[in-house]
């Protein structure tokens, strides 16, 4: 089934959509407290001991192999799916294994394991619950630890029913029963056992497993016979590495410390038990060559991105997946499965970024994204868009009126659609004519010529300086009226579609030129301003991620959002009291607004003019540029179900009117919103104290 259609069923399933909404609200917020519980340095050094492992993997593996031959134990090391299968059903055949039971092992999912098993006449019990709920449902898991999280207690009450043949009641206490009473006996029968690991002690061999049931405690210690399947990225070196693993994944996954952790291995155990560590490259070794993929090793299986992924929760993993789900997945399927196997569903990532700071390592997830998309047979529409925007914004420019009309017939929309895939019904912004630099210079304010300390440059951005310059009017006005000294940039935009869409051949060699233009002026001392939050987040975030120059490094040390600006300079005494003084105001970041200093700064400024202001972590409305305007359901269908979901929340507030700094944002909150949305300095503008200009 294509991934427009599936997506289209599961769009239908509105029941479903709110409750995975609000599990993964909920899920976010506990995961909040438990990173703050940390200590400051868990996290990098978890970051530091993954690093180190992975430069010196080799000697890794050679490491653990010893420890755990001289223990008693076997390593053997599996190149691929089909290796690791085939090792995993000699191992159990040779033993004369007939059953076996298992517990936390995603990686088994990855080689399709329990197939290879079954078919070599050899019985599969997953042992955790939800896992075993989706094992007798004949589905797969849409959630790294919660498999079974796409179904509703009905859903899971009635395949138990079917399944152990007693009734079973749609309530916690029921379910847990029945599968509990239903493994106890199958457990006991089985002769071997399988798990996972969430991290692998090379000095060692100690293998450490997290857990919230237990069963991993009897899979490991009841049977003779035990199997590790392990991605040779869990090694890590020494066991004090390993056991922080275990606990930031645990932190970051549910902001809960794990009811069990098992350290478990050859050392663990006395004469009559045999352990087994099957280590799986699959991939993994390879993308440690690529200077994206290789990040993904770094990865704990926390499932954090998936907390804040809109797209994943709206449609969940049964979609936004295949052997793995969500944003990270697609990475995950692409290094172990290939590019087109995780392109078939890359493209309902559309580059928010916030998985980024959600992951507990650091793992730049939207630009691995957009790696894998770069491998991926594009069409014309999307090639379009990735590369198009700019071109129509400017030709849009020069004949407003025209395409104004334009937009509201019909058979041009359809046109549209057939060409470039926008939706016939997606709201398309109106263009106000001519240009920003145009517009300040009919009213007579041209760029400063003396470059230093007390300028700033403009960064207007496409939007901005083609669509509707309204803007950047207020913002220039503004800077100037605060005693700075303004240079209008004038150059190319970002190219964010093109990021979004792959096109990373083409964003850096537009970073390349936006840097070369604005190096000049920093390097004299000037700073650069923007007032979208996706020209910041591409200067400061992708621009050096693509190029790695440290010119990119320093226009991005060197940009400010304008609320950023106002707020480091000790400007915001200059602002009064509004005409909107008094009023509720939902502060909507926009999701490359978010992990900057940028919502503290605008908050405080739009407090400072008398606003009431509210704002939650909604994430992203939806609209994300062109993605949100393209047809069909992974399009403008996803991104009005999206937008939905957001501005119900958003209205719940009952706010007066709606402040965000993005413009696409705007175009969204407007179709579902009836309170008007500003962009900030549409705010802050008519506050100023004084005036200079």
């Amino acid at each position: 089934m294509s991934l427009e259609r599936r997506t289209a069923e599961a769009l239908r399933e509105g029941a479903r959509v709110e409750r995975l909404w609000r599990v993964f609200e909920e899920t976010k917020r506990s995961r909040d407290e438990g990173i703050r519980r940390l200590s400051v340095d868990e996290l990098s050094l978890v970051r530091e001991s993954k690093v180190s492992a992975l430069r010196r993997l080799e000697e890794l593996v050679e490491e653990v192999r010893t420890a755990v031959e001289r223990a008693g134990g076997e390593v053997i090391f599996a190149r691929g799916a089909e290796d690791a299968r085939m090792t995993v059903v000699r191992v159990l055949k040779d033993a004369g294994v007939r059953k076996v039971i298992k517990s936390k092992s995603i990686t088994s999912e990855e080689i399709h394991l329990n197939e290879a098993l079954l078919s070599a006449g050899i019985e599969v019990v997953e042992t955790d619950l939800g896992e075993r709920v989706v094992q007798l449902s004949g589905g797969r898991p849409s959630h790294i630890l919660g498999p079974a999280l796409h179904l509703s207690r009905e859903e899971v009450a009635a395949i138990l029913t079917k399944s152990l043949g007693e009734g079973v009641d749609p309530d916690p206490g029921s379910i847990v029963g029945a599968v509990r009473r239903h493994l106890r006996g199958e457990m006991m029968r089985a002769a071997a056992g399988i798990t996972g690991a969430n991290a692998i002690d090379s000095e060692t061999g100690t293998v450490v497993v997290v857990t919230n049931e237990g069963n991993e405690q009897f899979v490991v210690g009841f049977p003779g016979l035990v199997v590790c399947v392990a991605g040779v990225e869990k090694l890590v070196k020494g066991l004090e590495a390993a056991v922080r693993v275990a606990r930031v994944q645990s932190a970051s996954a549910t902001g809960r410390m794990p009811s069990y952790v098992t350290l478990y291995g050859p050392r663990w155990w006395g004469d009559g038990k045999r352990f087994v560590l099957i280590l799986l490259d699959n991939g993994r070794t390879e993308a440690l060559s690529d200077p994206w993929l290789w990040q993904v090793n770094l990865c704990v299986r926390c499932g954090a991105c998936f907390n804040v992924c809109n797209p994943y929760r709206t449609v969940s993993g049964l979609v936004f997946g295949k052997n793995y789900s969500g944003p990270i997945g697609v990475v995950w399927d692409a290094i172990t499965s290939g590019f087109d196997a995780a392109n078939e569903y890359a493209w309902l990532c559309f580059s928010c970024g916030l998985c980024e700071l959600e992951c507990p390592v650091g793992i730049r997830i939207p630009l691995l994204i957009s790696r894998v998309k770069s491998f991926s047979k594009r069409d014309l529409k999307v090639s379009l868009l990735a590369g198009g925007f700019e071109l129509y914004a400017r030709l849009g420019g020069r004949l407003a009126p025209l395409l104004n009309r334009a937009h509201k017939s019909r058979a041009f929309r359809a046109v549209l659609e057939a060409l470039a895939g926008i939706d016939k019904d997606a709201p398309l912004p109106d263009f106000r004519g001519g240009t920003l630099r145009g517009a300040l210079e009919s009213l007579n304010i041209s760029d400063d010529r003396d470059v230093g300390a007390g300028t700033v440059v403009y960064f207007p951005d496409t939007y901005t300086s083609f669509i509707d310059w309204g803007v950047g009017v207020e913002a220039v006005i503004t800077l100037r009226s605060l005693g700075y000294k303004v240079v209008l940039y004038s150059g190319p935009g970002t190219h964010m579609p093109a990021i979004q869409y792959g096109g990373l051949g083409l964003a850096s060699a537009v970073s390349e030129r936006i840097t070369e233009a604005l190096l000049p002026y920093v390097e004299r001392g000037a700073r650069v301003v923007v007032t979208e939050p996706t020209a910041s987040y591409c200067l400061r975030e992708v621009f050096p991620a693509v190029l790695g120059t440290p010119e990119s490094k320093t226009i991005a040390r060197s940009t400010f959002h304008l609320s950023e600006l106002l707020v480091k300079d000790g400007l915001s005494t200059e602002f009064g009291r509004s005409e909107l003084a008094g009023k509720l105001a939902y502060y909507h970041v926009s999701c490359h607004g978010q992990g900057s200093d940028l919502m503290d700064a605008t908050r405080s400024l739009l407090e400072r003019v008398g606003l009431r202001v509210v704002t939650r972590a909604l994430g992203c409305c939806g609209m994300a540029g062109t993605w949100g305007m393209r047809s069909g359901p992974v399009g403008r269908g996803l991104s009005s179900e999206i937008g939905r979901m957001v501005t119900e929340r958003i209205r719940a507030e009952r706010p007066d009117l709606v402040v965000t700094e993005s413009s696409v944002c705007s175009l969204q909150l407007r179709e579902f919103l009836d309170v008007p949305v500003l962009h900030t300095v549409n705010v802050l503008r008519p506050s100023l104290n004084r005036r200079r200009t």
